[in-house]
């Protein structure tokens, strides 16, 4: 009789407790195969930055306002850069992919803005 009480008991907590309604991973938490956030300062960013640009023709790469980086066989870098243009400025995003043979290669370029 006690199992069966205690039973009653324990399913009626979890019929009245909620479920939680926001993932419990921290804010922080990388997810894996995923862009993470990197210093555009940092010197591979800037060796992405130089590959990008020696594959540009007709717009000049004049900031790196943000930098990720995700793993994959190397790794790539994803740039949103602030670019000079004939017509101005604008805002683009540059997938820079360094190889396992430490080689760079622009894979995607386009523009955002």
């Amino acid at each position: 009789m006690k199992t069966i009480m205690f039973f009653l008991f324990v399913c009626s907590l979890m019929a009245v407790t909620p479920a939680p309604t926001h993932s419990t991973a921290p804010a922080n938490a990388i997810m894996p195969g995923g862009y993470q956030s990197v210093d555009s300062e940092a010197a591979t960013v800037q060796e992405a930055k130089a590959t990008a640009q020696k594959a540009l023709s007709g717009i000049s790469i004049e900031a790196v306002l943000e930098a990720y980086q995700q793993v994959v066989a190397g790794m790539n870098y994803k740039l949103v850069c602030q670019v000079s243009e004939p017509n101005g400025t604008a805002t683009w995003e540059f997938i820079v992919w360094h190889r396992l043979d430490d080689s760079w290669k622009l894979t995607s370029a386009r523009q955002l803005g």
